[in-house]
């Protein structure tokens, strides 16, 4: 099965279900700052670029090391995934919109979203984890395939946070309080997370 056939379905699932980041975003966007959660989600988006990187050199320099080693990465990032999936189908919290924090500098919302990313170890632990989980040995170059995976999914994590950030103002109308479209969402992104650590310890 090609990979991309699970890949793309996948970074979309996870990165349309509210989580910190989102949140984050709709916070600026509800802002005074006219696109706020524009540039929040473009800060987010560069960060995202940077646990890219890391990665593509951390993984590159295991696998030169050692090919066993790197299958060792793979099956505890698929643990690690099996383990967020777990914990969102247990969420059954409310959407908590943080309180906005308001700025008339869009330079100063960029370099916050952007210190959110880069600042968030469980982002470059997630990045450990979900990475490796679509490459094949047969598919050429590791790093190439490693930092392809990276930019895909910083593009769909960008164009949705960003999304969010243009629809701040609806969403927080549509959201606030609405238990049923909390669970379903987190429970997308458990089974999502789940069938991609299944998925690496079936085969």
């Amino acid at each position: 099965m090609d990979p991309w056939l699970l890949f793309i379905p996948a970074c979309l699932a996870l990165n349309l279900t509210p989580g910190p980041d989102i949140f984050f975003v709709l916070s600026q966007a509800l802002s005074e700052r006219r696109y706020a959660g524009l540039w929040a989600a473009l800060g987010l988006g560069l960060s995202y670029l940077g646990h890219t990187l890391l990665a593509v050199v951390g993984l590159s320099a295991l696998i030169m090391q050692s090919a066993t080693a790197f299958m060792v990465i793979k099956y505890l990032g698929a643990a690690y995934l099996l383990y967020l999936g777990w914990t969102s189908l247990r969420s059954v919290s409310r959407f908590h919109l943080p309180q906005a924090q308001n700025s008339h500098n869009k330079a100063r919302i960029f370099y916050r979203g952007l210190m959110v990313g880069l600042l968030n170890p469980k982002v470059a632990l997630f990045f450990l984890a979900f990475l490796p989980q679509f490459i094949r040995q047969e598919s050429g170059a590791v790093p190439v395939q490693l930092l392809t995976l990276g930019l895909v999914f910083t593009l769909t994590a960008t164009l949705c946070n960003g999304a969010y950030g243009l629809l701040g103002q609806r969403l927080k109308r549509l959201l606030q309080g609405q238990q049923r479209a909390s669970v379903i969402m987190n429970r997308l992104s458990g089974i999502t997370m789940m069938a991609l650590g299944a998925r690496l310890i079936m085969v």
